[in-house]
């Protein structure tokens, strides 16, 4: 018997964040016992894939973008969705899927999935706000109360929970959800992001070494701890930020761009020269589910200084890198100086790095995705 599962991400696709993780799990887990769909709001292109389509019409996207809200447009793709379900489908359910639909779903008796990308909104809120305070802000994450119990209430319906890392996992089970639920995987990378250790890539002679911050850069990723940690660091090197400034924390971080050590790289499509000439990846994250950038420093042969949050679950401690706590100052201080002055403990960390990358191509991610369904 084949198993029908029919996935919803109600957002704009492109091939980049979570709505490209969406359409690589979907396609990992293609096989001949399991057959699933995806539908997005709409695209910027055509993919080309047999299993994903979108709610608007290619003809009438820009009629619809043009005259109604994102909540009208919202609620177009969720009726389209919902109207689309065949009478055994599961229901697999990305971010951003509003209450009303998980409940009309579950009233007409379909099976539900739901796929956490992050901590549970109670746990984020915690860390964020005592972040934003510690740092006199006010609050601008967006998660309210009103969020938390919507995303308990959602789980309350849901039947299993696919969860990304081992902290999401146990944000989960202190927000009481049944340990049963519960389905830990991973994210992944493609064959593309495992680059050629020969690509021109060579690690840095003794103490000058490039280091690269990859995401979001506000509250959330700690790069304003980063930043500070380099400093007090005294590493001879540089140190890349890769991504674009929340208006927030640019008082924060824009002092720290005058330092010649230190370079800003915006946001930029294709990362792959960014990873080639680095030698060190670095995420003190605060809160995330597990970072697609943290796979691809791994396919780029990457020694990781991360938070365990920032490891996503797959950088071990020791052997790929450092894992450490992202207030830990001193760790922190003393990892830099110790990684970037010591050349063979690079070399340990980057090929652990590189030889672990492939058990995370999405191709394998899928199949254990799909195990872990057909066993429950």
């Amino acid at each position: 018997m084949t198993t029908k599962i029919s996935a919803f991400y109600p957002n704009y696709f492109y091939e980049s964040g979570i709505a490209y993780a969406a359409l690589s799990v979907v396609e990992a887990m293609q096989s001949e016992n399991m057959k699933l769909s995806l539908m997005g709001i709409a695209s910027n292109r055509h993919y080309g894939k047999p299993f994903y389509r979108n709610a608007l019409p290619d003809w009438s996207k820009s009629l619809f973008y043009r005259f109604l809200k994102d909540a009208q447009i919202k609620r177009f793709s969720e009726f389209r969705f919902l109207y689309s379900l065949k009478d055994q489908d599961i229901a697999y359910l990305w971010p951003g899927v509003s209450l009303g639909l998980y409940k009309e779903i579950h009233r007409r008796g379909h099976k539900i999935i739901r796929e956490a990308v992050n901590t549970h909104q109670s746990n984020s809120k915690s860390i964020l706000d005592a972040e934003y305070s510690r740092l006199g802000l006010k609050a601008t994450h967006g998660i309210t109360a009103a969020n938390v119990e919507e995303e308990s209430a959602k789980l309350e319906l849901t039947d299993y929970v696919f969860s990304c890392s081992p902290m999401v996992t146990q944000s989960l089970l202190n927000a009481d959800v049944p340990k049963q639920k519960i389905l830990q995987t991973s994210y992944g990378l493609k064959e593309a992001d495992i680059l050629k250790m020969d690509n021109g890539r060579k690690p840095a002679v003794g103490n000058n070494v490039t280091a690269i911050f990859v995401g979001t850069i506000g509250v959330r990723k700690g790069p304003h701890l980063l930043l500070d940690y380099w400093c007090r660091s005294g590493v001879q090197g540089k140190l890349r930020i890769v991504g674009d400034i929340q208006p927030e924390v640019r008082h924060i971080i824009e002092p720290y761009l005058r330092r010649p050590d230190i370079e800003h790289v915006p946001y930029v499509d294709n990362l792959s020269d960014i990873y080639e000439q680095a030698d060190i990846f670095l995420l003190p994250s605060l809160e995330e589910g597990s970072p697609l950038v943290t796979y691809m420093a791994l396919g780029a042969g990457l020694a990781c200084l991360v938070s365990p949050m920032g490891g996503g679950g797959i950088v071990e401690h020791g052997k790929q890198g450092l894992v450490m706590d992202p207030h830990d100052a001193e760790s922190w201080i003393d990892a830099l100086q110790r990684v970037a002055g010591d050349a063979g403990l690079r070399e340990e960390f980057s090929r652990n790095a590189y030889q672990k990358a492939p058990d995370y191509l999405w191709s394998q991610v899928g199949k254990k995705r799909a195990h872990l369904l057909l066993d429950n």
